[in-house]
């Protein structure tokens, strides 16, 4: 709570601060700065705090980011609740559990954590989004271009994005509902870049003392090829498209998971396929919190669930047409 009475009235100073209109250069459309985003969080080495609101709640979170020789190296250490520490180096994480003295090995499924929003290539963005460029605003003492997208239809949230001039880098980004308010909001309470951040900061602040710890090595996804997992999501909700396909073991799961990730190149979701376990689930249900949607669906005795930052219809669309594929079939 400390942290958050002293980043909070610095959020509200920088909203409340003037804006003044964009003048970009000539050829800087708005594609070109999500792709500029985009490489930022891949690319540049940044340290800060980062200030999360969804709803009432608010968490802060100190990240860390070191790129070296095309190698990304991370720490994302959890600032409210329960200590939590995630060290990464490309797809290979460390998460360090403290108060459970556990650390778990995993890889990362997806790279959407503020600041990398923009997931993958963007020329498709203008078929589900109408872009545009808004101010340009100073915030924490940078100045940052605003990239608007609006969305063309009912299945996915209008997004403001605030890239740093000089890298690119995002400073905040917001997911807006249906009647503009904000549903979710990323921000940096600080920032450093470039020099000022050492690669020693990516280590872990809990390697001597984890060495007794318990070690929870989970399975490695396994990618599988279209259908051989023996389900597809036949129709997901128009502009988005598969970027993942496999099989996890997850934790309390007595058989491997489906996983399908779907993502429009800014919004994401994930469909997970399962065996039903426990009393039998006859009725679908869907909830949402904040920009976060859940869709659940019984399929005969599997359970199919939709989970992301997305409305209830484009999660209900998604979970409504997975089926099984053509090989199960037979």
């Amino acid at each position: 709570m400390r942290v958050l009475a002293a980043v909070l009235p610095a959020l509200a100073l920088v909203a409340a601060m003037p804006a003044r209109a964009a003048d970009p250069e000539p050829g800087v459309d708005p594609l070109t700065w999500l792709q500029r985003a985009a490489a930022a969080a891949r690319e540049t080495t940044y340290a800060g705090t980062i200030v999360h609101m969804q709803g009432a709640r608010t968490s802060t979170s100190r990240i860390t980011h070191v790129n070296i020789s095309g190698s990304e190296h991370e720490r994302i250490e959890s600032l409210d609740g329960p200590r939590r520490e995630i060290v990464r180096r490309d797809d290979q994480l460390q998460c360090y559990f403290p108060d459970a003295k556990t650390v778990r090995y995993d890889r990362r499924v997806s790279g959407r954590f503020f600041p990398s929003l923009v997931a993958g290539p963007v020329d498709a963005l203008p078929s589900s989004y109408r872009l545009s460029l808004g101010q340009v605003e100073r915030m924490g003492g940078q100045e940052c271009q605003w990239v608007l997208l609006e969305p063309k239809d009912a299945l996915r949230y209008a997004q403001r994005l605030c890239a740093e001039l000089g890298t690119g880098l995002l400073l905040r980004a917001q997911t807006l509902g249906a009647k503009g308010q904000v549903l979710e909001q990323y921000a940096f309470a600080d920032l450093r870049v470039g020099r000022d951040v050492s690669r020693g900061e990516v280590k872990s602040t809990f390697v001597a003392q984890s060495k007794s710890w318990r070690r929870d090595v989970q399975a490695p996804p396994v990618p599988a090829r279209p259908g051989s997992a023996g389900w597809t999501v036949g129709a997901p909700p128009p502009g988005f498209r598969l970027v993942g396909e496999m099989l996890r073991t997850l934790p309390h799961r007595p058989a491997p998971v489906t996983q399908f990730v779907l993502s429009d190149g800014i919004a994401a979701m994930s469909v997970f396929v399962e065996a039903a376990t426990g009393p039998k689930r006859t009725a679908e249900a869907v909830n949402r919190d904040g920009a976060l949607s859940v869709f659940v669906r019984p399929v005969g005795d599997h359970v199919v669930t939709v989970l992301g930052e997305v409305p209830p219809a484009a999660a209900q669309q998604a979970g409504r047409s997975v089926a099984k594929s053509a090989e199960a079939a037979r």
